[in-house]
């Protein structure tokens, strides 16, 4: 399959190669028409057949059989016209483009070898025919064959390379996003079931089950929609600043912790990756304050800078030793809140800083280039 950043190399290169090598010609065989006639004809040839076979939209062009027909067509067109003159080497960029690109690993290796037997042949078309000649012919050729292919297994290494990553980075996002809405949906409807089997009354029973009823509910939709990486719901439908007031409000009215949110700056679309930070931070600071601070109070601020975008959740609750926990957080420890919230930070050119002593309260830093 065509990688797409092979797409307008692919459209472009053989037309443009193929004609500065034609012009090439008209200047070089001028008035040899038995010359330039024949090997003009052979470029036409050349150029319908990338034409024919990759350019126009047929529907049978990325099978397999199509493919391997245009790469061998090509070869072989390439390979009679280096026989009729050199410099008709250069085409070869334009072969090895395809060889590398339209045929699947290991196949590949195949268009790539007869590629680099054509340019090698055109590289030593001066050699002459006596046996240090045929000697350096076959030497060059060899040559070419084994850095080309060797290139072609560099670029597949390098692809599956790639692929790692990604997988790794998506598996680390899924993470985090199942951090972020299942393992705190969870925690906030075990503390609100917890409270409803200790409450007093039937409306403070039914009001814990209630708010435990809606945290499953929107912990199922952000479930879905974080696995399908689009935008937390709250996000979809209004501002960064009002999704924090949102949250804040939702929060104390099911923990009766007060909360206030303050904003300031000049209020500007920020990239979706960096709302999706700084909301899932906070929501993360306020989880934590919720299951360890004992606050009475939380201030949630946003501060709107020209080329910054700064969110700081402090409460007065019963703090920690700041380094002690981020040196031992861990999942098992229930320390990958931390994590989380400072990988998917990095993860948006931003930075997360947690300042907290016992006995004084915490303070949650994060700050993301706008």
């Amino acid at each position: 399959m065509v990688d797409t950043r092979w797409r307008t190399v692919l459209a472009v290169a053989p037309y443009l190669v193929l004609g500065l090598l034609v012009a090439f010609e008209l200047l070089s065989q001028w008035g040899r028409p038995e010359r330039l006639l024949p090997t003009l004809a052979l470029c036409a040839a050349y150029g319908l057949w990338v034409l024919t076979m990759r350019t126009l939209p047929f529907p049978w062009r990325d099978r397999p059989a199509a493919v391997a027909v245009f790469l061998a067509g090509a070869i072989v067109l390439n390979l009679v016209l280096v026989l009729r003159e050199g410099t008709f080497g250069f085409l070869a960029i334009a072969t090895f483009s395809f060889a590398y690109s339209l045929a699947s690993w290991p196949w590949e290796l195949l268009p790539v070898a007869g590629t680099a037997v054509v340019a090698g042949l055109a590289q030593s078309s001066g050699f002459g025919a006596d046996p240090a000649g045929v000697a350096g012919t076959v030497a060059v050729i060899l040559l070419n064959t084994v850095v080309m292919c060797g290139l072609s297994f560099g670029l597949h290494r390098a692809e599956q390379n790639l692929h790692r990553t990604a997988v790794q980075d998506e598996r680390t996002r899924l993470a985090r996003e199942i951090h972020d809405t299942l393992a705190q949906g969870f925690t906030g409807i075990i503390t609100q079931l917890q409270a409803a089997e200790q409450a007093p009354d039937e409306p403070t029973r039914r009001r814990h089950a209630d708010a435990a009823l809606a945290l499953a509910r929107d912990g199922l939709a952000e479930a879905r929609r974080s696995v399908q990486a689009l935008r937390p719901t709250v996000l979809e439908q209004t501002s960064l600043a009002d999704a924090l007031g949102g949250v804040a409000r939702s929060w104390s009215s099911r923990t009766g912790i007060a909360s206030t949110v303050t904003v300031s700056g000049t209020a500007r679309p920020l990239p979706t990756e960096t709302e999706v930070a700084l909301l899932r931070t906070a929501q993360e600071a306020l989880a934590n304050v919720e299951r360890h601070a004992a606050a009475r109070r939380v201030a949630v601020a946003l501060r709107l800078g020209d080329d910054r975008v700064r969110l700081e959740v402090r409460d007065d609750g019963r703090g920690f030793d700041a380094v002690d926990r981020v040196q031992r957080a861990s999942a098992e420890e229930g320390g990958y809140g931390l994590i989380a919230m400072r990988e998917r930070l990095e993860s948006a050119a931003g930075s997360l800083e947690v300042d907290s002593r016992p006995g004084r309260g915490t303070v949650v830093r994060a700050e993301v280039r706008a």
